[in-house]
């Protein structure tokens, strides 16, 4: 009986009780993407391009940033690569990349600039309404660092079937 009350003994002394806590709510400053009947999430109608714009130099999307732009056609586009050299801001003609607008195809977009070591985007919110044909997306531009440069950071998306839609696209910091 004794070897037993011992064997009990020695295999309770082996085991504790653990307490599990709870993950953390997420921050309440992180707003969630909302989707709304009617509406599609961002992946869904949009790809990131800002490629397309890689042609466009420092100094003329420094210039440009806080603009918004919706390029819903090639002569559109076209206009826009004309206005950039129109500046004189490029050292350069700049490259024209070309961009797919078929299937009503819309490229839209715009150049943040900061003072920062790095410069990025966060998608706050993203809206397609078909109803209202209507894209509304809201972004946060964040730098990040104590460097003294001069960043711009471009967020150009291609919106597919967004043709005739009104886009919008806000930022905040």
């Amino acid at each position: 009986m004794c070897r037993w009350l011992l064997l009990c003994l020695w295999l309770m002394a082996g085991c504790e009780l653990v307490e599990v806590e709870e993950p953390a709510p997420p921050p309440p400053d992180t707003p969630p993407t909302v989707v709304l009947p009617g509406a599609t999430a961002i992946a869904e109608f949009a790809e990131e391009a800002a490629s397309i714009m890689r042609g466009i130099c420092f100094e003329a999307a420094f210039d440009a940033a806080g603009q918004v732009f919706v390029l819903r056609n090639a002569a559109d586009q076209i206009r826009f690569y004309d206005l950039a050299d129109h500046s004189r801001l490029c050292r350069r003609p700049v490259e024209r990349v070309p961009f797919d607008f078929s299937g009503g195809r819309v490229l839209a977009g715009l150049w943040s600039k900061g003072t920062g070591c790095t410069a990025r985007h966060e998608i706050l919110s993203a809206i397609r309404d078909d109803e209202a044909r209507r894209v509304t997306i809201a972004l946060r531009f964040i730098t990040e660092g104590d460097c003294d440069y001069e960043l711009v950071r471009p967020f150009w998306l291609a919106l597919d079937q967004a043709d005739g839609y009104a886009v919008e696209i806000t930022v905040s910091e």
